[in-house]
């Protein structure tokens, strides 16, 4: 079998650049969104209907805090779906934030809404934590206390010499950083990042601060009786931040290298203290970056060594077979170039009678 010597150019070689991103696992919250129910909500008070949600006051007690959903028929709830619809499908919570105990309600009443996770959180593992809320001009008062407390176990917020709920007095760790949330069109998303002790598996939606450390402004004249917001989209899962711009490695003459640490909402600073989301490298060195997203105030950094090629990684020698005999015997049953992919390579193959077989201006190993 005769051979045509091959015609090989150098093509550019790309190195396995960074392929880092914020990774994220399964919602870790049941029913995250409101929409699953064992009934219809036909009055206030029925969190627990959003089954597993309850109003962190036991699992057999309504409490106050309110499930709402576009099924209903309760007037009031039509009234607070005729001012805001959910962010997402056709259910959401309602809580009371803060009730204005000057007129009417007990010091430090509360509500919140509370369930197990599907799974206990892991030692030493990150996890990215959300919920949307939008402020309810069915109450009168805006705030900026809110947040969410993860716990390892059940936390309750009743009060029975007051027949009701009360503060659960505790520092959430996620909690929210935008101010006193008056915007009743839009919704807000709150998050933050929760770094696990290990099995905890209760989250828990509220204010935690006591009526004196709460910030709040009337936004109705002559209502200022409670502050109301709603709750839609909840979600926990296991996430990393991590960013690898990839395994040391060469360059060789006239390539060049685009590292991408590739991390979502992130900001970047490279060495040269440029902030681009890529870097081109074109000559040999030491590259760093630090990428750093806001949304959680986390900071992630990685560095890549990029030496000189030498010609064993920038001219690989092709090995050409001379003989194939595709017999199924194991041996020389495949044609196969090494190196090819370094080249690029025109084949073509000829009989012992001088005939061509196959031909290819770009061969791929595919013979």
């Amino acid at each position: 079998m005769k051979f045509l010597r091959y015609i090989c150019l150098i093509i550019l070689f790309l190195p396995l650049a960074g392929n880092s991103q914020h990774i994220l696992s399964g919602n870790l919250v049941p029913n995250p969104g409101f929409e699953d129910y064992t009934t219809c909500p036909d009055d206030i008070s029925q969190i627990n209907r959003a089954i597993p949600w309850d109003p962190a006051r036991g699992n057999n007690d309504n409490g106050s805090t309110d499930y709402i959903n576009t099924c209903t028929s309760n007037s009031i709830l039509q009234q607070i779906l005729f001012i805001n619809q959910p962010n997402n499908g056709n259910g959401y919570a309602g809580i009371c934030l803060y009730g204005n105990h000057i007129i009417g309600l007990f010091n430090n009443y509360r509500e919140y809404a509370e369930v197990k996770l599907k799974n206990k959180m892991l030692n030493n593992k990150n996890y990215c934590c959300k919920f949307n809320t939008i402020l309810s001009t069915f109450g009168g008062i805006a705030t900026k206390n809110i947040g969410m407390l993860i716990t390892k176990e059940y936390v309750s917020s009743y009060n029975p010499l007051a027949h009701g709920e009360m503060l659960i007095d505790s520092i959430p760790q996620i909690f929210n950083k935008n101010g006193i949330l008056t915007d009743s069109i839009n919704w807000t998303e709150i998050e933050g990042l929760y770094k696990a002790n290990g099995n905890e598996e209760y989250i828990t939606i509220g204010n935690f601060n006591n009526d004196n450390n709460t910030i709040w402004i009337p936004i109705h004249i002559g209502a200022d009786d409670a502050s109301y917001y709603l709750i839609d989209d909840v979600s926990v899962c296991e996430c990393s931040f991590d960013i690898n711009l990839g395994a040391d490695t060469a360059l060789c003459e006239s390539e060049t290298i685009i590292l991408s640490p590739n991390l979502p909402n992130a900001t970047y600073t490279w060495q040269d203290s440029s902030h681009a989301a890529t870097y081109e490298v074109k000559q040999p060195g030491t590259y760093w970056v630090r990428a750093y997203v806001a949304d959680y105030d986390i900071t992630s950094t990685d560095t890549i060594v990029i030496t000189t090629g030498d010609n064993n990684i920038c001219n690989p020698p092709l090995t050409i077979p001379n003989i194939i005999t595709p017999n199924g015997d194991s041996q020389n049953d495949n044609f196969v170039i090494q190196n090819a992919e370094t080249y690029e390579i025109a084949l073509q193959i000829y009989n012992r009678w001088g005939n061509i077989i196959y031909e290819s201006t770009s061969y791929q190993n595919d013979f």
